[in-house]
C-alpha cells in the first residue's frame, strides 16, 4: 500500500513539474510573439518564475532589458544564463557589452565624453571596474570561439579607452584578418584610425577611418553627424583634422542643426 501512495505521489509531482514546464514554454512563446517591449519581458518574467531554469527566457528578457538602459538587470540575467548554460559565447559577449555600456556609454554620449577630456586637456579618467569586467567578458567569448570578430572588435575598443594601445591594436588587426562581418571589420578600423590619431599619425589615421565609413556609413564609432551627411562632402580634405577644428561646441551645434533638419517635417496646409 505505501509503495502505490509513494508511487502515485511521485506521478503528481512528476505531471505538475510538466505542466509548469508547458506553461513557461507558453508563456515564453507568447514573449517571442508580442510587438510590445513592455508585454516581452512580462512574459519572460512570468516563463521564469514558472520555470527557472529556462535560459532561453533568461537571454531574451536581457536584451530588452540592454535596450531599455537596465543594465544593472540585464547583467544579472546573462549571468543566470552563463550559470545554465557556461559555453554560452553570446552571453559573455552581451554580458560584456552591458558592462562597458554602463561604464562608457555608446554613440553621441561616448563621443561627447571623449571630445570633453581631449578639449580640456585632461587626462583619460580612471575607471571603475566595469570596464575590466567587460574585457573579461570579450576575453571568455573569445576563449569560447577564437573567431568571434565581434568579441576581438568590443575588446579593442575597451583596450584602447584604457589606454593599452598595443592590445587594442593587436586585436583591431585581428579582426581585419578574420573579415567575419562588415560592422567588425569597421569598428576594427575606427579603433584604429583613434589610436594612429593620438599617436600623430594622421596618414594612418585618415585611412582607417575612410575604410571605417566605407563599410559601415552609420557606425556609432563616429559620431553620425558627418556619417554618411558630410563625409561625401568633404572626400578630398582632411576629415579628421576637419572633425578636430569643429570642437565639442561646434559639433554640438552641428547636432541640433541636423537633428531638427532631418526630424521636423514641413507644415501642411490646412484645407
Amino acid at each position: 500500500m505505501k509503495k502505490i501512495i509513494v508511487a502515485t505521489l511521485v506521478y503528481l509531482c512528476l505531471a505538475v513539474s510538466a505542466a509548469w514546464g508547458q506553461d513557461a514554454i507558453e508563456f515564453y512563446n507568447r514573449g517571442l510573439k508580442s510587438s510590445l517591449a513592455y508585454k516581452k519581458i512580462e512574459c519572460f518574467t512570468k516563463a521564469i518564475q514558472l520555470n527557472p531554469n529556462l535560459a532561453e527566457a533568461y537571454e531574451k528578457r536581457a536584451i530588452h532589458y540592454y535596450f531599455q538602459w537596465q543594465l544593472d538587470k540585464a547583467i544579472q540575467d546573462y549571468t543566470k544564463v552563463i550559470e545554465l548554460k557556461p559555453k554560452g559565447v553570446n552571453a559573455y559577449l552581451m554580458r560584456g557589452l552591458a558592462y562597458f555600456k554602463k561604464e562608457y556609454g555608446e554613440g553621441y554620449s561616448a563621443e561627447i565624453k571623449n571630445l570633453a577630456f581631449h578639449l580640456g586637456k585632461q587626462k583619460v579618467p580612471e575607471f571603475n571596474k566595469s570596464l575590466e569586467r567587460a574585457i573579461d567578458n570579450f576575453s571568455h567569448a573569445i576563449d569560447l570561439d577564437p573567431q568571434l570578430a565581434s568579441a576581438y572588435s568590443y575588446r579593442a575598443k575597451a583596450y584602447r579607452i584604457k589606454g593599452m594601445i598595443e592590445e587594442a591594436v593587436r586585436d583591431s588587426t585581428m579582426v581585419i584578418q578574420l573579415r567575419r562581418d562588415q560592422q567588425s571589420t569597421a569598428r576594427a578600423y575606427a579603433t584604429r584610425a583613434k589610436i594612429y590619431r593620438k599617436l600623430g599619425q594622421d596618414e594612418l589615421s585618415e585611412a582607417n577611418f575612410r575604410k571605417s565609413v566605407e563599410l559601415d556609413p552609420y557606425s556609432p564609432d563616429y559620431p553620425p553627424l558627418h556619417v554618411p551627411l558630410i563625409y561625401p562632402c568633404i572626400s578630398d580634405t582632411p576629415t579628421l583634422e576637419i572633425i578636430s577644428r569643429l570642437g565639442l561646441v561646434g559639433i554640438i551645434i552641428l547636432a541640433f542643426v541636423v537633428i531638427f533638419k532631418l526630424t521636423l517635417p514641413a507644415p501642411k496646409k490646412k484645407d
